[in-house]
């Protein structure tokens, strides 16, 4: 088709103006512009640039708190997803979508839930990419409170006690009846808990395996609180979880370097793995970025300069986003992306890029 004008455009919701989103545009389409010499592939960008200016024209309103657009006329690609998140402005136009920004997004934007339980009810909460997925309120059948019951030597204050724990075990069940249906259709990589400690250490004991190890913290929360006030007040909890992760991912790699062979550090041993289909997982830093070359074929990925590629033969040619090929390398071989939080990335960028490998 001769390319794909993919654009990420990150629309400040202090200049969303259609004036606004022009201007930033035009700036994106400066360095594009430059680069390109085939007076040929120069007519088909400018013709994919008018169609995009002309849909953002269109708009009423803004679509989203940033979008995502992939334009290519010949290609019959015109695809437009509206994001409720920032994520950086950028243009580029090449052979296939640019997809690197979005998995990047969805790593930084995971599925999560919270659960707010108490004696008497329940709230679960989905969030994912930045928002309000699906919200269930859930009533417990019996409601009990506390007491005091004398008599009999206290016979019937150990009675009452053993009521009200079975009452709340058994509403305990039913909200994780709720959380396992949920994560079986869409997967919550993070679950934060609030309320009462009685009452959350009887849901506790309650979690399968599964849902327990996703457990990322818990909270005092107020059944009554906002949906809004809960999602902000918990999203912090779920940063630090995949900081944490991805910290103990980087660590995990530089104590398995040079004692096992499931380990690559570094651009050119790591993308010989990845075009090889040997890679589990990839680890990116935040804001990762070389230029390379790469075969058309994906057989072959470098950052350093070559005319052929040592397995095919064909000519190589370059890329100013070796990160990108990357990404599209492993979604092909069915290997796992990673991009890694901010203080976990400064961990790993002064080695580039690294994996865990599959053999």
């Amino acid at each position: 088709t001769g390319g794909v004008l993919s654009v990420y455009l990150d629309i400040d919701p202090s200049t969303a103006t259609r004036e606004g989103y022009e201007a930033a545009l035009i700036e994106l389409w400066k360095p594009l512009v430059a680069r390109l010499e085939d007076p040929w592939l120069l007519g088909r960008l400018e013709y994919e640039i008018e169609a995009v200016v002309s849909e953002v024209r269109s708009w009423e309103e803004a679509p989203g708190r940033s979008v995502a657009m992939f334009f290519s006329g010949p290609g019959g690609i015109r695809m437009l997803l509206p994001l409720q998140f920032p994520v950086p402005s950028v243009a580029r136009f090449e052979p296939r979508p640019v997809v690197a920004p979005l998995i990047a997004a969805l790593d930084e934007h995971r599925r999560y839930g919270v659960v707010m339980f108490d004696k008497s009810e329940a709230r679960l909460i989905t969030v994912f990419l930045g928002e309000v997925e699906e919200e269930t309120h859930l009533k417990a059948d019996v409601t009990v409170g506390r007491t005091e019951i004398g008599g009999w030597g206290g016979y019937l204050q150990a009675r009452y006690a053993r009521h009200r724990e079975h009452h709340l075990a058994e509403n305990a069940r039913r909200v994780v009846e709720h959380m396992w249906a949920i994560d079986r259709s869409r997967p919550m990589h993070a679950v934060v808990l609030a309320g009462p400690d009685e009452a959350l250490s009887v849901l506790r004991r309650a979690l399968p395996p599964e849902l327990a190890r996703a457990v990322a913290g818990q909270v005092a929360g107020e059944m009554f609180a906002s949906t809004a006030d809960v999602v902000q007040h918990v999203a912090a909890i779920e940063e630090q979880a995949r900081e944490r992760e991805d910290r103990e991912a980087v660590e995990q790699i530089e104590q398995r370097l040079g004692k096992h062979s499931d380990v690559t550090v570094g651009w050119d041993e790591t993308l010989q793995a990845l075009a090889e289909g040997r890679v589990h997982l990839l680890l990116l830093p935040a804001g990762a970025a070389s230029a390379g070359v790469q075969c058309p074929s994906e057989d072959f990925l470098a950052t350093a300069a070559r005319e052929t590629c040592p397995i095919c033969g064909e000519a190589l040619f370059a890329t100013g986003d070796i990160v990108e090929a990357a990404v599209r390398t492993a979604l092909h071989r069915d290997s796992l992306v990673r991009f890694l939080a901010p203080e976990a990335s400064k961990l790993l960028a002064p080695r580039g890029i690294a994996a865990l490998l599959r053999y």
